[in-house]
């Protein structure tokens, strides 16, 4: 997948303001869910390259109907699904290929579910993280940011890189607990 736009793949227009600015700023964290809803319906990364840049247009052009506060990724990506509807419908007048209406709407509806459960999942997790003892916090977070960390950890705390394996393995599995018990999930 290709990375948000570069500055100079932008109108001068939209890198000179600031609420082209907070459109920016709104739009990079939803770009990849914009991508995903668009690439479930198009199926081919190339037009989904295309209907995503056409959706990023859309987008601007409709920010002053954007209500702030608001969840910005839920409203692209329902732009995003309707582009790519029209994408898919011209494609299967003109090709005789490409989804139903109502194979569309299922796509839509199983993307969208999955994402407001990652969603959740992560939320869910980063609270358990934080309530993790603070040591434990910190060895966690040390070892995701440097995985090289763990030697280091290991030599300057004076135990063998299985222990600090087995501490992080702990670690893990206390997480997974109170994620599952959180959302209800525990067996």
């Amino acid at each position: 997948m290709r990375n948000l736009f570069s500055r100079n793949d932008l109108p001068l227009d939209i890198v000179n303001s600031s609420r082209e600015s907070e459109f920016l700023r709104c739009l990079a964290p939803a770009y990849r869910n914009v991508y995903a809803s668009v690439l479930a319906i198009i199926g081919d990364r190339d037009d989904a390259d295309d209907v995503v840049q056409e959706v990023c247009v859309v987008l601007w052009q409709k920010y002053d109907q954007f209500e702030a506060g608001t969840n910005f990724k839920r409203w692209a990506c329902t732009i995003a699904f309707n582009v790519a509807k029209a994408y898919s419908r011209k494609q299967r007048k003109l090709l005789g290929r490409g989804w139903g209406d109502e194979a569309l709407m299922k796509i839509a509806q199983v993307q969208s579910g999955g994402t407001e459960l990652f969603e959740l999942q992560r939320e869910t997790l980063r609270n358990c993280v934080e309530r993790l003892r603070e040591g434990d916090r910190k060895l966690l977070l040390e070892c995701y940011r440097n995985p090289n960390s763990q030697a280091k950890r290991a030599r300057v705390e004076g135990h063998s890189i299985g222990t600090v394996y087995s501490k992080l393995k702990r670690i893990r599995h206390q997480l997974t607990a109170c994620v599952r018990r959180t959302l209800g999930k525990e067996d």
